[in-house]
């Protein structure tokens, strides 16, 4: 019966000291253990986004008459460089919520039908996007490569104060997550319309990350 009662009292002290004794790495003998360093956790992301667009815009005023004949028309491309920043907030769990602003800048040509002949032209063209999107992560935030989701929209605000507003939906990834710097890389397609007309394209994004 005493045997018994040692064992327990033994049990019970090595079960007591095994939490605590799990906090330390093994040293050399005659050295005090040393605390086991914890990871650090970085749930939000602030970057700056860097890349190019491709984007197209057209309208035709056509009608039916014994064939269909069109008065005027136009086709519009414009491949911008896209700088701005964003930054990712955790809701929780893989949740999160994206903010940001990005400026394109590059040149608009169109080619256009006057009811004559087609005529081109080009002009330089800046255009300001605040951004917001739900951004949801797989992974956690103690794994090196962590992809993402977006899905969101944008308000596009052009030249002479034109303005109009875009769907987004994208796809990603961020690598080195768990450290203090990454780099992310991202692919968003838009469409929507500005000063009353359609635009769509895309978005090659790469991007610098803090994680904090």
């Amino acid at each position: 019966m005493r045997a018994l009662i040692r064992i327990a009292a033994l049990v019970v002290a090595v079960s007591a000291a095994a939490p605590a004794a799990a906090q330390y790495t093994f040293t050399q003998p005659g050295q005090p253990p040393q605390p086991v360093q914890q990871l650090q956790v970085w749930n939000n992301v602030a970057r700056v986004n860097l890349g190019v667009g491709f984007y197209n815009s057209g309208y035709y005023d056509c009608y039916y008459y014994y064939g269909y004949n069109c008065s005027t028309g136009s086709y519009t491309s414009y491949i911008p460089f896209i700088v701005g920043p964003q930054i990712d907030f955790a809701l929780g769990g893989m949740n999160n919520v994206s903010v940001g602003f990005t400026v394109s800048m590059g040149t608009v040509t169109s080619t256009y039908y006057n009811t004559i002949n087609y005529v081109d032209a080009s002009r330089n063209v800046t255009v300001w996007e605040p951004t917001v999107d739900y951004v949801a992560k797989f992974g956690p935030p103690t794994q090196d490569t962590v992809g993402r989701f977006r899905l969101g929209g944008g308000m596009l605000i052009g030249p002479n104060s034109s303005i109009g507003g875009v769907f987004r939906i994208g796809g990603g990834a961020s690598f080195f997550n768990s450290n203090r710097f990454g780099i992310g890389l991202d692919i968003v397609l838009e469409g929507g319309g500005i000063n009353g007309n359609w635009v769509g394209g895309l978005q090659l994004l790469a991007s610098p990350e803090f994680h904090f």
